[in-house]
């Protein structure tokens, strides 16, 4: 009998849902619990009416608040058809047990309240009846009820469970027979209601086989028959031949359900008729038949979406759900295999295949005398006390030959002829050096770079098998991992949505059991245990969206949550090529998900078409190894060794990297020859720096990531080496623009002119001679929209 819930049982069960609006819904569970209370209250058995009513309300205060109203006004009902002495016992009865279950130092267990209730009431109602102790077999009967209602307590708890968890919850033998015993009892009590010759209680009873014999086949509807059946035979003391009847329509009925729907009404006919003429003491009359006959016509109207739940529940279709299970982690598999596949390939064509691969790396060292120049006659006069510059004039040399201008290259070797004697074996030399930095750093620099490109690659890898050992071989969703986390927290959670699972976009709706009544008890909940559950679970913020008190189809409350954006950034950018010209600067600001932004800024060698496409050339790329979920670490040092590799001329570009975390408010730096990066907070300023060389131009190539938390109204500026000229002092340059950009934020400049009236003021003192790009951006608080409303009518005080 366990049920394992499948993809098409969802369907189903959904679709039965579909056909009926939720006020309809409602109203069929209220109809259904106040009439089962009416039925309940009405029990008679052995002649005597049964209390069965108590324990029905017991479980239904406790689990379905909801429907207390309509189980009150079904019991009195019931109670009035049977005398106002009955509706005095059941009112002292709910009464007494209100106060055992309220009573603050002693709880009682619910099967014992309810005994306790009915003992104390019917001792107090007989005893004023009699004016004295009741006699011994008044006593007997008091006694019989509690005994009853006492096990009544426990099958009515067994049945109706947490009302979230009534379909979902494993359909066990003991619910099962749980549900026969309230089934039967409750036939007893419609033995009352006939019109006509419809009677109420075999209309139900057959009813009942007839769909257990559709659903189930022989077994079930044979066990069933015989067990209702032989509860009402008892409580009518007149149990062995209606035994025979219920049971042998059950075993027909499922015989003939090979034949459908038809084959199984006609089939559960031929027992009464027989024993109508077998056995002319059994109560199989005019009534009987009218009663089945409508039940078999009643059974033709029920929907088929019902019997295929039923069914699945019954059988659950086990091969069914492995089948499905196993389709979902080929598919899951495969797509996860192609994205790593797709990365190795990325970054094979990125080092293999686009380039070459000559070396064309310069390196800067410390200038120190050559083997040359320690053996010449003339080394006290160039590197001792008379020293004639000649350390200046080789540092010069590594200067030139770093770039790409022949004239000063040219002009460097001339002045070290002038001054060596040695010149042609001393260039020789330096020549050498320079070109075993360059395979030294060349080779080191590789070494790293593989080095960071097998970690990514390894982390890739962890990933997918993480995956596929805790989802896709343990088939266990995120839902459920969820669902777990919150039961170990005890939350009584029935169901858990996740609308959106993209990073950053996540919205998860979850219904859980209505415990906190006021609107504060229910945010600690959310504070306090859910939104770190989820951080847990997803590694990202969440914030509570809204909370809603559903009634429908019972009392919960549904939360729902989305990813935390607490930052949101305006900027703007300023751009000015020299000679109005082309740029070499080239800028991007680009979103990898709402709670990260990317901004990059980058400066190429020169004002010519090569050094615009050189620098647009590294912000693509790097935005490619983003996408890919590169580290940027790794990403820089890719980046560089691809850019390094000569092609016909030596090209370099610096680039001013930085991810703005608008979640947990973190800005991360990354830095290759590019200026530093200006944090205004009110009268603070917060500088990052970096000392690594451009991209494409050192040999030994190193990053260092600077992290620096951002809070709101703080602007963060990035800005080109060709801000500050060279021909005046930069720190008084630098200086003059942090005041004048302090200035316009303090007069509250809007972001979209701050920069052009800042540049303005800025040349009226320093001329900018070269290609100069400034980004600023402001960071601020998500606020979210405030409605505006009207009073109706204005109170004076």
């Amino acid at each position: 009998m366990t049920n394992i819930e499948t993809v098409s049982e969802r369907a189903i069960l959904h679709g039965i849902k579909d056909g009926f609006s939720i006020k309809k819904i409602s109203l069929i569970i209220h109809l259904f619990f106040f009439l089962l209370a009416l039925f309940l209250s009405q029990t008679i058995m052995f002649g005597a009416a049964v209390p069965f009513l108590l324990p029905l309300w017991a479980i239904v205060r406790q689990r379905y608040e909801n429907e207390k109203t309509w189980v009150l006004i079904g019991g009195i009902l019931g109670a009035i058809s049977l005398g106002l002495g009955q509706v005095l016992i059941l009112g002292l009865q709910l009464v007494l047990y209100e106060l055992f279950t309220r009573f603050r130092y002693w709880k009682l267990p619910t099967s014992f309240a309810v005994a306790f209730a009915i003992l104390l009431g019917q001792f107090i109602w007989q005893t004023a009846l009699h004016f004295s102790i009741p006699p011994f077999i008044i006593q007997l009967y008091i006694y019989y009820e509690v005994v009853l209602a006492f096990f009544m307590t426990i099958f009515v708890q067994l049945f109706f469970v947490q009302p979230h968890q009534f379909w979902t919850k494993t359909w066990n033998y003991e619910r099962v027979g749980a549900g026969l015993v309230i089934l039967a009892m409750a036939l007893t009590g419609m033995n009352s209601i006939v019109v006509s010759y419809f009677g109420l209680a075999p209309f139900v009873m057959h009813l009942a086989i007839l769909i257990a014999a559709y659903a189930g086949g022989v077994p079930i509807s044979a066990t069933i028959a015989i067990i209702v059946g032989s509860l009402v035979g008892i409580s009518e003391l007149s149990f062995t031949g209606i035994i025979a009847v219920y049971g042998l329509t059950g075993v027909v009925a499922g015989l003939f359900i090979g034949l459908g729907r038809a084959g199984i009404v006609i089939g559960s006919v031929v027992p009464s008729a027989f024993f109508f003429f077998y056995d002319t003491t059994l109560p199989l009359d005019t009534v009987y038949f009218v009663s089945i006959l409508i039940a078999g016509i009643a059974f033709f109207a029920i929907p088929q979406n019902v019997f295929t739940f039923l069914q699945n529940i019954i059988h659950p279709k086990r091969d069914e759900v492995l089948l499905q299970r196993q389709e979902w982690v080929t598919e899951n598999t495969k797509a996860k295999l192609e994205t790593f596949q797709n990365f190795v390939v990325f970054l094979k064509e990125l080092v293999f295949d686009r380039f070459t691969s000559t070396e064309t790396i310069k390196t800067v060292r410390k200038i120190e005398p050559t083997q040359t120049c320690m053996s010449c006659f003339r080394y006290e006069r160039c590197w001792g006390s008379e020293n004639n510059g000649m350390d200046e004039l080789i540092e010069n040399w590594f200067v030139a030959k770093s770039g790409v201008k022949v004239a000063e290259q040219t002009m460097a070797e001339e002045k070290i002829k002038l001054k060596c004697v040695k010149s042609t074996k001393l260039l020789e030399e330096l020549d050498y050096q320079l070109y075993n930095d360059k395979i030294n750093g060349e080779f080191y620099h590789g070494k790293k770079m593989i080095a960071l490109q097998l970690k990514d690659l390894s982390n890739h890898l962890n990933k997918l098998m993480k995956e596929m050992e805790s989802e896709t071989l343990t088939f266990k969703t995120i839902e459920d991992e969820l669902y777990q986390q919150l039961r170990t927290a005890q939350v009584q959670c029935f169901q858990i949505d996740i609308l959106n699972n993209t990073m950053g976009e996540r919205v998860v709706v979850c219904s859980i059991a209505k415990r906190h009544k006021t609107y504060e008890e229910q945010h600690m909940l959310c504070e306090r245990i859910l939104l770190p559950i989820l951080y847990e679970v997803f590694a990202e913020p969440f914030q509570v969206e809204k909370i809603v008190d559903q009634k429908h189809p019972f009392a919960h409350l549904q939360i729902s949550f989305r990813s935390a954006v607490r930052y949101q950034i305006e900027y703007d950018v300023y751009s000015k090529a020299k000679n109005s010209w082309i740029s070499g600067d080239t800028h991007a600001v680009f979103h990898i998900h709402p709670g990260l932004v990317a901004v990059m800024l980058s400066d190429g060698m020169g004002q010519s078409r090569e050094a615009k496409r050189e620098s647009r050339r590294l912000v693509r790329l790097m935005r490619d190894c983003l996408n890919y979920n590169m580290n940027p670490e790794t990403a820089m040092h890719t980046l560089h060794y691809v850019m390094s590799l000569n092609r016909e001329v030596d090209m370099y570009a610096t680039i001013d990297f930085a991810l703005v975390d608008l979640q947990k408010g973190d800005l991360w730096s990354w830095k290759a020859g590019s200026m530093s990066t200006y944090i205004l907070r009110g009268e603070r300023l917060i500088k990052v720096e970096g000392a690594a060389a451009p991209v494409g131009f050192m040999p030994v190539f190193s990053i260092e990531t600077e992290k620096v938390k951002i809070l709101a109204d703080d602007y963060v500026v990035m800005v080109s080496d060709g801000v500050f000229s060279g021909n005046h002092d930069w720190d008084e340059q630098e200086k003059y623009f942090v005041e004048i950009l302090k200035d316009s934020i303090e007069n509250e400049i809007p972001i979209e002119i701050m920069l052009y009236d800042l540049m303005e003021q800025y040349q009226q003192r320093y001329e900018v001679d070269d290609d100069c790009t400034i980004m600023i951006f402001n960071v601020g608080h998500v606020v979210p929209k405030w409605s505006v409303f009207k009073p109706n009518r204005k109170v004076v005080s």
